[in-house]
């Protein structure tokens, strides 16, 4: 049944169904093919249950969160910001974007929204100080990730909300993963700028300039602190703390910036209701695929056949981080992981490996397949910001994927880079 169910599943992915609709289809072929064709009438109700967690509130209204800043113009402001810190160095655009996209990902926990909210602002400005627009686009792709790492993450709410994990741990997880992918970036932008002469020099550091940038920039930095503050001062729930975010952005951008109107409301609120209607939806789907994997005990069979011949728990995390990189480059990041946590989290277990470094290093992984081909998110959003065919633009990526997965290695290698800030704040160990 388990060959069947995937077989049925990579057919139907293959030739261009939906996601969640070949993972219902699937289920039904297992029901259909053990002559159990009643049980089809218990996947609405499966559906509708596995979206009803109160938990899962978090993802439609950091999505909203995020959309309201975007729409709000908060982006300028937080280039700005960067621009303040780094703008002496060479190839600071670049540097400045990487910077940005994580100051960003701090408000957004979007990698696409990320890549397009902060692309748009510096793509016309690196094109005027003689940025090969090749570059400037790859420096976007590769930059947006980080909007997944950088608390508040939709894909770390995700996979908390999957495993039954702590979301306030897992948000502060991510920030260690988050910077260290970002220094990278900065590291390797600075050597091609230099090799190749890109930028020049920017303004001198000053300090007027950062304290005149963070008034500007401040109430977006304020997102961050209010959630992660009020998570661990037990003042509120990671759920709750995603509404708050949303009244503070909403505030913020109709009364304090004056950036959001009724009349451009509309179009913020309708937007996010499709982004949160097509993870929701695949939450569903997955719930169904779960129900029947359980009756089927395929996670019992793959813990025994793991803990048979996986010899130790590096061996399974590597061999974990090989299928995320190969997932990642053809789905979605929320759906691999409603897909792939539910297998692997038994195994985890069994292997005693922290479930907080585990999301964190999932997450971490996953980010990487946002920049890589053919289901690349925040490629076409580079693509498209900065006006140039996705051909040219997958050549100039491709050693920032490298990149990445040297930070990639380094998590791996050093556990205490993810663990060390939820292990102050949460406590527990890995």
């Amino acid at each position: 049944m388990g060959m069947l169910l995937l077989i049925v599943f990579l057919v139907l992915a293959a030739i261009g169904v939906p996601i969640a609709v070949s993972l219902v289809l699937a289920s039904l072929a297992c029901f259909i093919a053990q002559g159990e064709l009643f049980y089809a009438q218990a996947i609405a109700p499966r559906m509708f249950g596995g979206m009803g967690s109160f938990e899962l509130l978090a993802i439609p209204m950091f999505i909203l969160s995020g959309d309201l800043l975007f729409a709000g113009k908060v982006s300028k402001a937080l280039v700005d910001f960067a621009h303040a810190f780094v703008g002496h160095l060479r190839g600071s655009m670049a540097i400045v974007t990487t910077t940005a996209c994580m100051f960003f990902g701090a408000v957004s926990g979007s990698g696409p929204a990320t890549a397009a909210a902060i692309g748009a602002v510096v793509a016309p400005e690196m094109e005027k100080d003689g940025y090969p627009r090749e570059f400037t686009a790859a420096v976007i792709c590769a930059s947006g990730p980080l909007g997944v790492l950088i608390p508040p993450s939709i894909l770390l709410v995700v996979y908390g909300v999957v495993t039954n994990t702590s979301i306030g741990a897992l948000l502060v997880a991510g920030i260690g993963p988050g910077v260290l992918y970002a220094f990278l970036l900065c590291v390797y932008e600075w050597y091609v700028c230099k090799k190749h002469g890109y930028g020049v020099s920017g303004t001198a550091l000053s300090m007027a300039n950062i304290a005149k940038s963070f008034r500007e920039a401040i109430w977006a930095l304020f997102i961050p602190v209010i959630i992660l503050g009020g998570i661990y001062s037990g003042m509120f729930t990671p759920t709750e703390a995603a509404g708050v975010s949303v009244i503070y952005a909403l505030l913020v951008g109709m009364f304090v910036l004056r950036t959001l109107t009724m009349k451009n409301l509309f179009k913020v609120f309708l937007g996010s209701s499709m982004t949160t209607a097509t993870i929701m939806i695949i939450v569903g789907a997955v719930s169904v695929l779960s129900w029947v994997l359980t009756r089927e005990q395929i996670p019992e069979m793959l813990t025994e056949a793991a803990l048979t011949y996986v010899s130790s728990p590096l061996a399974f995390m590597l061999i974990c981080n090989v299928i995320l990189l190969f997932a990642g480059m053809i789905e979605n990041g929320s759906a691999c992981i409603l897909l792939l946590a539910p297998l692997m989290f038994p195994i985890v277990q069994e292997y005693n490996i922290d479930p907080v470094y585990f999301g964190a290093i999932m997450v971490a992984n996953l980010a990487i397949g946002m920049m890589t081909p053919p289901v690349a998110t925040t490629l076409y959003v580079a693509a498209k910001v900065s006006d140039i065919s996705f051909t040219k633009l997958i050549p100039q990526v491709v050693p920032f994927c490298f990149v990445l997965m040297v930070g990639l290695g380094l998590l791996l290698a050093f556990p205490a880079i993810t663990m060390t800030l939820p292990t102050m704040l949460f406590g527990g160990s890995w």
